[in-house]
């Protein structure tokens, strides 16, 4: 008997429920129900592939935040060069 909501919140038994009480026949039903939860769960994202984007965006977050700061240093450096008093 199919008895399990996936993460997305697919209710496979309370869907092979109403394809039985619409008279499908009960093995169809769940094999039906199962069938469409597989098809959910081939595209959602496990906790591993979001572990994994996570840190994708913290090391280009780290990257951008170097090059902002070496920005911010070359910007600086700039305006003290131009503060500077002639000789």
């Amino acid at each position: 008997m199919v008895t399990t909501t996936t993460a997305t919140g697919f209710d496979t038994l309370a869907y092979a429920r109403r394809l039985k009480e619409a008279g499908i026949d009960e093995a169809q039903a769940e094999a039906h129900a199962e069938a469409v939860r597989d098809a959910i769960m081939e595209g959602a994202a496990t906790k591993a592939d979001i572990v994994r984007l996570e840190a994708k965006i913290a090391t280009g977050l780290a990257a951008s935040e170097r090059r902002m700061m070496l920005a911010m240093v070359a910007v600086a450096g700039a305006a003290v060069a131009l503060i500077k008093p002639l000789p």
